[in-house]
């Protein structure tokens, strides 16, 4: 009997992350941009894997996934569907 499968959403994640001075080194406080520093990831969404994170894999194989980065939600700015994939492509 074949696998069931699941589609797969393929997601543009845009998240604002936690960053360090662009100037790298002693920074005058009032030079420091004030600006937030965007992200846009895209990848493949793994709903429900990490309780309050949005969690998107750069590979999927079966029931195991890689390069896989958890966005907690409070950083999220955008999320956007950009394809789903119905069919494991590992089942030929």
């Amino acid at each position: 009997m074949a696998k069931k499968t699941k589609p797969y959403q393929i997601v543009v994640l845009i998240w604002q992350d936690a960053h360090a001075d662009m100037a790298g080194s002693w920074v005058c406080v009032d030079d420091i941009d004030p600006d937030p520093f965007h992200v846009m990831s895209i990848g493949i969404l793994l709903p429900h894997v990490k309780p309050g994170h949005v969690s998107i894999a750069q590979s999927v194989g079966g029931d195991i996934a890689d390069h896989i980065i958890h966005v907690p939600n409070q950083m999220v700015r955008e999320l956007t569907v950009i394809d789903t994939i119905d069919t494991d492509p590992w089942q030929g």
